[in-house]
């Protein structure tokens, strides 16, 4: 891998044995099909991954990317929507009806009708498309931050790969140490190579230090850097930015950093112009979002003030924050009542109806039968997309919306506990059960007619989704299946194995 073979490969540094393996294994006659990326937030995992894919793509192989983020794990087949964005809709029309209908639905370029999608040909449907795909050119599924793929993306993707063989699929995969995911543990049986990424060596900090920030400290503060961040290079950069902004220590002192990443990071965010620091907040709760989306949040003087500022970088068409710790410090820095004025803001600028539908809720403190209405619907749409956990989670929220006196109460509770049935939460239908005979007991110094219903919320059973499907779907709910525009993303689902 030389530095015409992805942006930014003639940067990194201290990365030679990695890169040396990965351009490798994105060689066409290569043998191996699986490689992960394995280490700690912030080591450089995202920037040896990225340099691979663009090689892979740069020699010939067709690559399918998702690089999904904290915010949407809860939201089903995005992730699936974006290895799938590129995919044309004549590559899908050699599947089985079934299959193709599966995926179209799951991925929102399809409204449902009838039953809800079924898990088992959205997996084949995915399955037989990297074989069909696979016939053209050699194929690279590229998967970064897998540790917050969405379930049924993962568990889709797991279903594929514990039957895909042979080096034509090939998986380039990225994950922060801990647990094995369900991706990784399809992927065991055939030995995938583990790429394990380290610490920078001092001397590959001090190299990164002044390509990245014109720093040239002295040894003995370069030595109080590495000893304090332990060679991360995320750490170091962090760091260097403060020494570039207060000036390197006197001999014998202490460096003025705080001890870890995160509250470094923190204290980054919280200097930040609120404009700035604001829109970094609407990527940590949004997800990544498209230039229009972020222009009409922020105006794009501030869109352009926090990408010079390095806490918001470009990624194609859409912007993204410029690392998971910066999204995850702005949404600690910011209190409740921001955030749920964010959330207003995003479901202003969202026209996916189910992903707008949970910005609005989740912006919302106090019931609302009008928007428990529009939440309610949005629910039973994802209901009859398979997309279960999604139904679940809208459910919830328009039961909270909706006020006590309410002729809909009883009804929506019902639903959502058909909801929680069909994702497989039975302890929390019985935890809704006994929470609204308290409610009701309590409203009413009786069990009246919402103590009734909790007593049939335990004897739920999972309804045909068909009963659902006569309510209005939320705007914007299918189509062209982008991420950003009407087409959006699909949410929820139930298990495949």
């Amino acid at each position: 891998m030389h530095p015409a073979a992805g942006d930014g490969v003639a940067g990194i540094v201290g990365r030679e044995s990695e890169l040396k393996a990965l351009a490798e294994f994105v060689t066409p006659t290569a043998s191996g099909a699986a490689l992960v990326l394995r280490g700690s937030p912030g080591v450089g995992k995202t920037t040896l991954w990225q340099a691979a894919r663009d090689a892979g793509r740069d020699r010939g192989m067709r690559v399918l990317s998702a690089r999904p983020n904290s915010a949407e794990t809860s939201l089903s087949f995005a992730s699936l929507a974006d290895l799938l964005d590129g995919i044309e809709p004549d590559e899908l029309g050699g599947l089985p009806a079934p299959q193709r209908r599966g995926l179209e639905v799951a991925l929102l370029r399809a409204d449902p009708a009838g039953e809800a999608a079924a898990p088992r040909a959205i997996a084949f449907g995915l399955l037989n498309l990297l074989r069909q795909l696979a016939t053209v050119r050699p194929l690279l599924v590229a998967v970064d931050d897998l540790q917050w793929l969405d379930q049924p993306t993962a568990e889709t993707l797991a279903f594929a790969v514990r039957r895909l063989h042979g080096p034509s699929v090939r998986f380039l995969l990225a994950a922060r140490a801990g647990p094995s995911s369900a991706v990784e543990r399809a992927l065991a049986p055939a030995g995938p190579q583990i790429l394990e990424v380290g610490p920078l060596s001092v001397g590959a900090m001090r190299r990164m230090l002044s390509d990245r920030l014109g720093l040239a400290l002295p040894r003995y503060v370069l030595r109080q850097v590495y000893d304090t961040t332990l060679g991360n290079p995320l750490f170091a950069l962090e760091v260097g930015r403060t020494l570039a902004e207060r000036g390197v220590p006197a001999l014998g002192q202490d460096l003025p950093v705080p001890d870890t990443v995160e509250k470094l990071l923190g204290k980054r965010v919280s200097r930040l112009a609120d404009p700035v620091r604001r829109l970094l907040l609407a990527l940590a709760l949004g997800g990544d979002l498209d230039w229009y989306q972020l222009t009409t949040l922020a105006g794009p003087g501030m869109v352009e003030d926090a990408l010079a500022a390095g806490v918001v970088v470009a990624d194609g068409d859409r912007a993204r924050a410029a690392h998971p710790l910066l999204a995850a410090a702005a949404r600690k820095h910011s209190g409740p009542a921001e955030c749920r004025a964010c959330h207003l803001e995003l479901a202003g600028v969202i026209a996916e109806g189910e992903r707008r539908g949970r910005h609005l809720a989740l912006g919302t403190p106090y019931p609302s039968e009008g928007l428990a209405r529009v939440i309610a619907a949005g629910a039973a749409t994802a209901a009859a997309r398979g997309a279960a956990r999604e139904a679940a989670e809208l459910g919830e929220h328009a039961l909270r919306l909706t006020p006590p006196e309410s002729d809909e109460r009883v009804e929506r509770m019902l639903r959502l506990a058909s909801y929680l049935e069909r994702a497989g939460e039975r302890q929390r239908v019985t935890n809704l059960a006994a929470a609204e005979h308290v409610r009701a007991g309590a409203a009413h110094g009786t069990v009246g007619r919402g103590g009734k219903a909790a007593g049939r919320v335990g004897r739920v059973r999972r309804p045909a989704v068909a009963d659902h499907t006569h309510l209005p779907a939320l705007p914007g709910v299918a189509g062209g299946g982008t991420r950003g525009g009407p087409g959006g993303r699909a949410v929820g689902g139930a298990s495949v194995r």
